[in-house]
């Protein structure tokens, strides 16, 4: 807060950007105090009018880890291809905490598998940390040892700790926030190599978003922009892994659902601003 309060007291920027986690409160507090001063808080949302010199974008990962699912209910078919799958139709969530936006992360990926495979159970587990990878790597193992043989970890860097088990069981990963397989490639190619893609958020896509409709005159202050898949803010890594580790056949029909969702036929449900039972259901439905 302090550094907040510095930034906003020497009044020489046009916008402080902020991530929302963690600061949105701060901000809706102190922005009264500093009228002439912009602010844009990412992965944050603000009520329509309440504050007039705060821009809001909060991204739709509930449909990018729909076609993460999707990837993940193909792979773990019997008729897959996929050399490290097995038939028995179970993949795994591995959460840092149980959340509003890792829940929009569950809600997408579940209703994703769910269209390409009915017959899919989802295992899901919270580590209660961001950074504990002994435990993440505890939790994928029991996974594993379940049947489970793709995990998608949504845990920050918690989430390396399924990686490795993943490396040492043979099976796979649907990576999240960046293109995880690259950034492990030139440290540890195994590693790279079960992670079939990433469910990622393209931050600086929504900040161009941003610089253009301010290029354009547009006041986006006291408002929150909701960005996806349409916009291309969110959604998976198509790299070197993905094309040479997923199968064609799954490519094409993880295509076909992205373009549903840009066309308005598929409306991935969120877990955002929703009563709880909602999200249980989604998840009861494919409970192990």
């Amino acid at each position: 807060e302090p550094t907040i309060l510095d930034l906003s007291e020497e009044g020489k920027y046009t916008a402080i950007f902020l991530n929302g986690s963690g600061t949105q409160e701060i901000i809706e507090r102190i922005a009264p105090d500093y009228p002439e001063q912009k602010y844009v808080l990412l992965d944050a949302t603000v009520e329509e009018g309440s504050s007039e010199n705060i821009y809001a974008i909060s991204y739709k990962q509930n449909e990018g880890s729909y076609l993460g699912g999707v990837v993940a209910g193909l792979v773990t078919k019997g008729d897959s291809g996929m050399p490290n799958a097995n038939a028995d139709n179970k993949i795994g969530f591995i959460g840092g905490d149980a959340g509003p936006i890792i829940s929009d992360f569950l809600v997408g990926y579940i209703e994703g598998a769910k269209s390409v495979n009915p017959d899919i159970k989802v295992y899901v587990s919270y580590v209660g940390s961001w950074t504990d990878t002994a435990k993440a790597k505890e939790l994928a193992n029991a996974q594993f040892n379940s049947g489970v043989d793709v995990i998608f970890p949504a845990a920050m860097t918690a989430g390396l700790g399924v990686i490795e088990a993943a490396e040492e069981k043979g099976k796979y990963i649907i990576g999240v926030d960046s293109d995880q397989a690259s950034l492990l490639a030139e440290t540890d190619e195994d590693k790279a190599n079960v992670i079939l893609t990433s469910v990622i958020k393209e931050v600086g896509e929504s900040l161009y978003l941003y610089a253009e409709k301010v290029g354009k005159g547009e006041d986006k202050y006291g408002t929150t922009d909701v960005l996806g898949v349409k916009e291309e803010t969110t959604g998976i890594v198509i790299n070197d892994y993905y094309t040479k580790n997923v199968p064609q056949a799954i490519r094409d029909q993880v295509m076909e659902a992205e373009k549903a969702i840009v066309d308005g036929d598929i409306d991935v449900s969120t877990a955002l601003g929703v009563n709880e039972q909602v999200v249980n259901e989604i998840v009861d439905s494919v409970k192990p």
